[in-house]
């Protein structure tokens, strides 16, 4: 259902070939709009996104507003996806541009969409800005971020761009929604997230075993759904936690097993955790190679274990729903298989 206050029009995507951002773009496309999608490189862009002649690909980095400047002008809104994220949970994360691209770049897009005359934008948060919750008493918007979210670098960027986008809007009075994802799975995650990288590492029987632990897991085609409809019907810095179920780490890479025909890696004990990330860092350092899960990844696995989240302010009023896990890591396994990087 389209809003009738905002038809459907031209949308500026930012970090459109991200695995959230691919997927808003094939959200907007199929409710009918126009979009322009930022992109670092366009032949990733042309390989990745669907080719649609209500699709404009533009060349630009978020950090740089020259590049995007143009696009903004009689668009009706614009959904910022764009994120120094994949790249932090590497071993030695650029903690400049990390600030960079995911508080400064986040306000001067802000200030040149108010110049432009866009009154709406959605920023993409994250769960990691909301405290832990428990079973009985899940968390919710309103619940403050964990005492201790300076210690990890992402989670202390995201927590001061909301923080700035709310000091920006009431001066300013542009209407931004904020949409929080859980760990987002699904097609379309070429980077690869540390996601794509576990589901590829189990796939290919190169990881032997995981730790008792465990997170909210959400698909990403949902994720941009929720972005798509807050930008129609979300309220001014209203939150809207899109975390999807909590999955322990066992029972999500046993899914990712049976969707790609290998054998499942056993489970050692959550204390083990960080001691098998550094040998698999080391590891991966020998062979040149990203590691499939860091020390600082497997601390925000492990703070998610004891964490629980409702999504229920967005099944209710933006309409959000969940696909079973199985479906989610059932398509993820053949668009890899489509690529290339799964034997078919």
């Amino acid at each position: 259902m389209t809003d009738q206050r905002t038809p459907p029009g031209r949308v500026v995507v930012t970090g459109a070939t991200g695995l959230l951002g691919g997927a808003v773009v094939r959200e907007l496309l199929a409710a009918g709009h126009r979009v322009t999608a930022l992109v670092r490189d366009r032949e990733k862009a042309r390989l990745l996104l669907p080719a649609d002649e209500r699709l404009d690909v533009l060349a630009g980095d978020i950090t740089d507003p020259a590049g995007y400047r143009r696009a903004l002008p009689g668009a009706s809104g614009v959904i910022h996806t764009a994120a120094y994220f994949r790249e932090y949970y590497q071993p030695q994360p650029d903690l400049g541009r990390l600030h960079a691209v995911n508080v400064d770049a986040v306000l001067t897009l802000l200030r040149e969409a108010v110049d432009a005359g866009v009154t709406r934008v959605v920023h993409t948060s994250s769960i990691n800005t909301i405290g832990r919750g428990s079973t009985g008493f899940p968390a919710d918007e309103d619940t403050p971020p964990p005492a201790d979210w300076r210690r990890n670098g992402y989670r202390a960027s995201k927590v001061r761009a909301e923080q700035a986008v709310a000091d920006f809007c009431v001066r300013e009075g542009l209407t931004v929604p904020l949409v929080l994802p859980g760990w987002m799975w699904g097609p379309g995650d070429a980077g690869p997230t540390s996601a794509g990288r576990l589901f590829l590492a189990v796939a290919h029987g190169e990881l032997r075993a995981v730790p008792r632990a465990g997170n909210h897991v959400v698909d990403a085609r949902d994720v941009a759904a929720a972005c798509v409809r807050a930008l129609t019907h979300g309220a001014g810095l209203r939150r809207y936690i899109v975390a999807g179920s909590w999955y322990g780490l066992h029972d999500l890479v046993t899914g990712i097993a049976a969707a790609s025909g290998a054998n499942p890696p056993r489970q050692i004990p959550a204390g083990a955790a960080l001691a098998f990330a550094t040998a698999l860092e080391y590891g991966a350092k020998l062979r040149g190679r990203p590691p499939v899960a860091t020390r600082e990844g497997v601390r925000v696995l492990l703070d998610g274990t004891r964490t629980r989240l409702s999504s229920a302010r967005a099944e209710r009023e933006l309409g959000v729903t969940f696909r079973p896990l199985a479906q989610t890591l059932g398509d993820e396994a053949r668009w890899y298989r489509d690529q290339g990087r799964l034997p078919s």
